[in-house]
């Protein structure tokens, strides 16, 4: 709950950045992209790191980073403090995302694709609490003669507490990695045996194609709707908590699902991702703000899926290493939550925002292909080697 609630504040800030900053779609766009490209970094050192300190203080530090920087936007006085601080956000966040994983598959490795939905929930929930009670100071703070720039610090008192909770956790609750670095397979070599495996680059391409997709959507849904139909800071944040309303009602029903059925995860990510694809679409060009929020919901049921069924599609497949593959995975994967609102903020300087927006559906659409290709080229490929292999 507590990363999700703060997860989206970026770009749930830009109506109120750009009052107070002037800050432009190109700068919005750099903001998002240094939030997500830090993950590049926490790739090759959050892993190691990780298996070295162990889960719960290095879910200590993340919070602390996270606290940190919450501050520092909330009294920044222009875009450079804002810049700055995305990329230590981002990085924080995904670490915070990467021992939750982590956690997970130690703990239910046979239940994993169920208790992802189920623990998604809390995520989901606080992404949507998160930025409506953001967008509800922003209209109101004037009201009680105080600053926006108090719900950044109030967020940051969350984490300081989830900081303290976390420092009387025990340790033992929180399993990683059985291979560490001082072994004589750890290090380089548990990077090594993650890359030789070729659903790790199937997890990349399809992390990818979601993070152009769906935060490209975050970053600029709101500076769309200001734009095109004139509708304040405030009900901009309220379209990032409507779309977290339909994350959680997706993962609901899919959390009950495949506690009853055992559905492959590729099957999932690529009908999910039609969905998802004709929901941005209709996100995008309906002519009034309530149409567009129905929508903007309806397209969180479908990406729902996403996220949990990647983290189970890898999890399922790295039992002795699972803090290093999805370190991997949420530096690599989230290359695209980088290109994304880099690629729709540089388009939507030149051409207008409602074209750039429009890369978003479009690698949703690849991402439904390719999920339901590798799909049905593992069908073949098991019904291949039953053939080979008669009882």
């Amino acid at each position: 709950v507590g990363y999700g609630a703060v997860y989206n504040f970026l770009p749930a800030s830009f109506p109120i950045f750009s009052r107070e900053f002037g800050i432009s779609l190109r700068q919005m766009g750099h903001a998002q992209s240094l939030f997500f490209i830090s993950s590049l970094i926490f790739s090759v050192v959050g892993g190691p790191a990780i298996s070295a300190f162990g889960l719960k203080h290095s879910a200590m530090a993340a919070l602390a980073i996270a606290g940190i920087v919450l501050v520092v936007i909330g009294g920044a006085h222009n875009v450079a403090f804002v810049l700055l601080c995305a990329g230590l956000f981002g990085f924080s966040i995904v670490a915070l995302v990467v021992i939750g994983s982590s956690i997970i598959s130690g703990h239910f490795r046979e239940r994993r694709q169920s208790v992802f939905f189920l623990t998604s929930l809390s995520d989901s929930g606080g992404s949507m609490i998160g930025p409506a009670m953001l967008g509800w100071w922003f209209v109101r703070a004037d009201q009680f003669k105080m600053s926006w720039r108090w719900g950044y610090f109030a967020a940051a008192a969350a984490m300081a507490f989830l900081f303290v909770w976390a420092l009387f956790m025990r340790s033992e609750s929180m399993p990683g990695d059985s291979l560490k670095p001082g072994t004589p397979r750890g290090g380089l070599s548990i990077i090594k045996e993650v890359l030789s495996v070729s659903a790790f680059y199937v997890a990349v391409l399809l992390g990818f194609c979601h993070g152009v997709g769906q935060a490209g959507m975050i970053s600029f849904i709101g500076q769309l709707y200001v734009s095109k139909l004139h509708i304040d800071p405030g009900h901009a944040a309220y379209l990032l908590s409507l779309n977290a309303a339909g994350i959680l009602s997706g993962r609901l029903m899919l959390s009950w699902v495949t506690m009853h059925w055992a559905i492959p995860e590729l099957a999932i990510i690529g009908v999910c991702a039609v969905g998802e694809t004709a929901s941005f679409l209709g996100t995008i060009f309906v002519p009034s703000y309530i149409a567009g929020a129905i929508m903007y919901t309806l397209a969180g049921v479908f990406v729902s899926a996403i996220g949990p069924s990647l983290n189970s599609y890898l999890g399922g497949r790295f039992s002795k290493c699972t803090s290093t593959a999805f370190s991997l995975f949420a530096g690599l994967g989230n290359v695209g939550s980088a290109v994304g609102p880099f690629l729709i903020g540089t388009i939507g300087d030149r051409m207008g925002v409602q074209r750039g927006i429009l890369f978003a559906p479009l690698f949703t659409a690849v991402l439904s292909a390719t999920a339901l290709a590798w799909f049905m080229r593992d069908n073949r490929s098991m019904r291949m080697a039953g053939l080979s292999h008669p009882e």
